[in-house]
């Protein structure tokens, strides 16, 4: 009996199906980017250099008692800069031109639209790099009885332990029961509160700004007293897809919020098996600085032609190159609340 799904010519209508659906690229997955979003943006100019330069003018302190006769006497103010130098991030590809001129799919511009969003990832982990842990969790630190554990350490911003309502400026060992294991809407009103005693300035709405993982936002909003703030101030947020604003800190989820694995250590107990280390930024403004190439966005450059090392003009090159630096300008106008996961 004749196969019913096949023609003479031996093709299958599953073949032909294939054949239609495949001229439409899947959709890319791409993550909600935010560092660069609330930092303080500063352009380097041409033929000025690698480095950029943020001033500072300190503020003064108090007064001086002024008697009837007297003038007090006068002081210079006081200045501070922070610099960084850029770094080149790059990549290239290369599609051939048969391939472009016979796909169903338009390779050239979908390549170039994912090299966009590329670069834009780069940047953004190279600035949560560049301000958040000061390395991967290690098994440098030793207890009482000189048994290894974990440490975490940072860039500049002070890390916020909610179980011990500590901040801590260095690195911290992970002892047992020193890292909570549950983020709640307490542990950001602690993380908060440390802020303004250190005089963090909120942004121009009166909040704060918070960047924080998925794994952590769900912790939040399983909080008991979530329910409270999302109908009193969050439901339009929550509507847009966003966390919203909890404790004057407006949160911003993203994947790519600070995140470090453990290495399991020989300390028994609480850190012994690893897992990894979130980190939930939430910063003041002028908390971190960041530049772009030359002021602008990344473009991504699409080259084809004839030359010596493609003489038959058998490939079309794509690809990006910029230039960033990122540097903590206020360690006091930024804290990191941390928790860790697995075990």
């Amino acid at each position: 009996m004749t196969d019913l799904y096949t023609d003479t010519s031996g093709v299958t209508i599953t073949t032909m199906i294939g054949n239609y659906y495949d001229k439409v690229f899947l959709e890319r997955l791409m993550a909600n980017l935010v560092y660069q979003k609330f930092a303080v943006k500063k352009s380097l100019p041409m033929n000025e250099g690698d480095t950029v330069i943020w001033h500072q003018l300190k503020n003064p302190g108090t007064g001086y008692t002024l008697d009837e006769t007297g003038t007090p006497g006068t002081s210079a103010m006081s200045t501070r800069k922070v610099s960084a130098t850029q770094v080149w991030k790059a990549d290239l590809r290369n599609v051939t031109t048969r391939v472009a001129a016979t796909a169903v799919n338009p390779v050239v511009k979908e390549t170039a639209d994912a090299l966009g969003y590329g670069a834009a990832l780069t940047v953004d982990n190279f600035i949560s790099d560049a301000i958040g842990f000061g390395s991967a969790a290690s098994t440098g630190l030793a207890n009482a009885s000189s048994t290894k554990f974990p440490s975490a350490f940072t860039q500049g911003f002070p890390l916020f332990e909610a179980n011990r309502t500590s901040t801590f400026w260095a690195a911290i060992g992970l002892q047992n029961g020193f890292f909570s294991t549950v983020t709640t809407i307490a542990h950001v009103r602690k993380a908060v509160t440390e802020l303004k005693k250190l005089d963090a300035m909120p942004f121009e709405d009166g909040n704060y700004r918070g960047i924080v993982s998925p794994t952590v936002s769900d912790q939040i909003r399983a909080d008991s007293n979530f329910a409270t703030w999302m109908a009193y101030t969050n439901r339009s947020a929550m509507e847009r897809g966003r966390l919203g604003v909890i404790e004057r800190v407006l949160f911003e989820e993203s994947s790519q919020a600070m995140t470090v694995a453990i290495l399991a250590s020989t300390y028994s107990g609480y850190v012994s098996g690893g897992g990894s280390l979130y980190g939930t930024l939430i910063v003041g403004k002028g908390a971190y600085g960041v530049t772009k190439l030359r002021g602008q966005d990344t473009k991504v450059n699409i080259v084809s032609g004839a030359d010596k090392s493609d003489p038959l003009d058998q490939r079309t090159y794509i690809g990006y190159k910029i230039a960033v630096a990122a540097k903590i300008l206020n360690p006091s106008a930024g804290i990191i609340m941390t928790y860790k996961s697995g075990d």
